[in-house]
């Protein structure tokens, strides 16, 4: 049996649209994502179910949730969520496990025709011997009972699709919760659901994911999360619905990530170009040399500490020549650019991200293919010119 908590008489949501409800109580309207939260009903010899408790604890929630001060670098796009979230408890048993994949898999049932897919789905479950909150990573093409589930079912060493990978992992930018969560011992990362009902409900959901090609409103793949909640024993109900509801609002959230590049400049006003080495993320392109902003690091030290880790040089940057943005489905990158000068004499390259430097004149800029996102950057420092920068 699975139960819908939700009485879904008020606003409707259309796919590709937010959902807009009224707050009890309240003259207003929160225009947020539509969240699918699930619960698993109690089983073996558990008169309850944590997952239950907190999923009904959720339901109908609908407001923003602040995501308080960022953590680094490496965070969400914004500091705020906005979510509806609808409940559904889900029997212990095959007929449960599916009931999400098949309601995502619909063309003409109910659901999508009421209210769309939503903006993510977070399935919750117990894990009786945990001490925290367990982000699950992946799930594996594989059941092995140690009891039987609340039909009686009690499968051993069996496939849940006979054509599908052995393992899915997460949709969800569950690298983004994780770090956003860092430093809170109560949330965990795990590579391992189990082979019950838990493992074969997230297997299900992330295989109509990939086989119907979902996707969100950034157009990246349906985030999907397991996350498995200790007993109340180790965290009690109230500070775990909170972790939840933090661990929600991230998932329909994009990764932001803080970038830094240098525009190296000689005596001659030529500045360095680098091509990527072939076996680099968009290998073959030419950029700025630069990276990822890390924990605890200024931009100048970021980018000091890139020059050196790619070239062995030591850099000076000098100033900002101009900041922006740049998004994919899957992440947003915040660009920083300074002008550097060498410290000192540069020694030969020992290039480790790259197969090739140049230093360019300003009329060869363009002569070069330069990463994407960087075209139009470069051509306003032609504009410019390399001795205005």
């Amino acid at each position: 049996m699975i139960t819908d908590v939700t009485e879904r008489g008020g606003a409707e949501c259309v796919r590709g649209e937010f959902c807009e409800q009224r707050v009890e109580g309240s003259e207003r309207f929160v225009v947020g994502s539509e969240v699918w939260l699930t619960g698993f009903e109690p089983f073996g010899e558990h008169e309850v179910n944590i997952s239950q408790q907190v999923a009904e604890a959720l339901d109908g929630f609908s407001d923003v949730i602040g995501l308080g001060e960022s953590p680094g670098p490496y965070r969400a796009e914004t500091r705020e969520s906005t979510l509806v979230l609808h409940t559904t408890i889900l029997s212990v048993d095959e007929e449960g496990s599916n009931a999400i994949a098949s309601r995502l898999e619909s063309e003409n049932g109910d659901v999508a025709e009421k209210s769309g897919l939503p903006e993510a789905v977070v399935h919750l479950g117990l894990a009786e011997n945990a001490e925290w909150i367990r982000i699950e990573e992946c799930a594996v093409n594989r059941l092995d009972f140690r009891i039987a589930d609340n039909s009686g079912r009690q499968v051993s060493d069996a496939q849940i699709h006979q054509i599908a990978p052995a393992r899915l992992h997460t949709t969800s930018p569950h690298n983004l919760i994780l770090a956003e969560c860092a430093g809170d011992d109560r949330i965990r990362r795990s590579d391992d659901a189990g082979e019950f009902v838990c493992n074969e409900t997230y297997f299900r959901t992330l295989h109509a994911v990939e086989t119907k090609g979902l996707k969100d409103n950034f157009s990246r793949a349906l985030p999907v999360l397991f996350v498995h909640l200790p007993p109340t024993s180790a965290i009690p109900l109230d500070e775990q619905v909170e972790l939840v509801r933090r661990i929600i609002a991230l998932s329909v959230q994009r990764p932001s990530m803080e970038v830094v590049g240098g525009l190296l400049r000689n005596d001659e006003n030529h500045l360095l170009a680098a091509r990527r080495s072939p076996e680099e993320y968009m290998g073959g392109y030419w950029e700025f040399p630069g990276g990822k902003v890390e924990p605890g690091e200024s931009k100048a030290e970021a980018l000091e500490r890139e020059y050196f880790e790619e070239f062995g040089w030591r850099v000076k940057p000098l100033r900002i020549c101009e900041e922006y943005s740049h998004t994919w489905p899957e992440m947003a990158v915040q660009l920083t650019f300074f002008l550097c000068e060498a410290d000192g004499e540069l020694p030969p390259a020992v290039m480790t991200s790259h197969d090739e430097c140049r230093w360019l004149q300003e009329s060869e800029l363009m002569g070069i293919e330069w990463l994407p996102p960087d075209v139009e950057f470069v051509e306003r420092i032609q504009e410019k010119g390399v001795a205005n920068l």
